[in-house]
């Protein structure tokens, strides 16, 4: 068979372009460490928000329980409201005592007692994050003027700079959040399994998300928000966190993320208590069933 000149180094330069282009996709990097990214910025007289509940945080921390937990929220705050108005308590609602003096009769963890994945949730809907001198905004791409920038689900390095350990830690959620990737086969089994830990007092795990968004039962919601109504009619107007009871009261049933998540993927969310021991959420969700690590908060590099 008769061969033009030059076609030989023709195939070889093609062969040699499409071994590089291969080369090229593998060395693309993997999901975490791409966007979305924190963009940390560095201000004067920045100060953080207290009290405020961000809209929506109600719904999404119920959309990332199990479904029976709605109704069980109901039933206990109502239980708490009948045992606070025979107290005549005020302060029932105040939050800011809860984690040194868990046993206190008038606080809100027995109206409450998913506090571990409302706080959670509102962290999730809280950006822009902010503290004295700094405010994280989160976004699919780098913002500009910003003093530093990292993708959201990057590992934590060993020496990493003090800037960039402050901006992780105020968006502390999805910063130490575990993606999994899930076979179709496993996904029910798992999701199941994580879900029970997370009534577990001692457990690590806030809240468990199958997908981006969702919406929550419509005929519960409205049972919680009249229970939410009746209670602050016993709430005095300046009792610290009463934010939360406004937030029940005006709780969407639509729930949404500020990320997306693939159809196989899994976001797992540790608790605020949990993040010193961070290890052990690792354990825990690896105990649960079978699945890939797409993002492991615990591991550094």
């Amino acid at each position: 068979m008769n061969r033009r000149p030059g076609a030989s180094a023709l195939a070889l330069a093609l062969g040699l372009v499409g071994l590089l282009g291969l080369a090229g996709c593998q060395a693309r990097p993997k999901a975490e460490t791409r966007g979305p990214y924190l963009s940390i910025l560095q201000r004067e007289g920045t100060t953080a928000a207290r009290g405020a509940v961000p809209p929506g945080s109600i719904a999404l921390g119920l959309g990332g329980l199990p479904p029976e937990e709605l109704p069980r929220l109901r039933e206990h705050l109502e239980e708490s409201m009948d045992a606070a108005v025979r107290r005549a308590a005020p302060m029932l609602y105040d939050l800011d005592g809860l984690a040194d003096d868990a046993a206190a009769p008038d606080s809100l963890r027995p109206a409450l007692p998913d506090i571990p994945a409302l706080t959670a949730a509102a962290n999730v809907l809280g950006a822009p994050w902010e503290a004295p001198g700094v405010s994280v905004e989160l976004g699919p791409a780098c913002q500009v003027g910003a003093s530093r920038c990292v993708p959201l689900f990057a590992r934590a390095l060993e020496r990493e700079d003090a800037l960039v350990r402050r901006g992780r830690a105020l968006a502390w959620t999805l910063g130490n959040a575990a993606r999994l990737r899930v076979p179709a086969g496993s996904r029910t089994l798992l999701l199941r399994s994580l879900r029970e830990t997370q009534t577990r007092p001692s457990g690590t795990i806030a809240l468990v998300f199958g997908a981006s968004r969702g919406t929550l039962d419509e005929a519960e919601l409205d049972l919680l928000r009249q229970q939410a109504r009746r209670a602050l009619a016993h709430v005095a107007q300046d009792t610290p966190r009463r934010s939360w009871l406004d937030a029940l009261v005006a709780a969407r049933a639509d729930w949404e993320l500020p990320i997306v998540l693939d159809a196989d993927e899994l976001l797992v969310i540790p608790r605020l208590s949990a993040l010193a021991r961070l290890q052990d959420f690792d354990a825990e969700i690896e105990r649960a069933g079978t699945f890939e690590w797409v993002v492991r908060p615990g591991a550094v590099q």
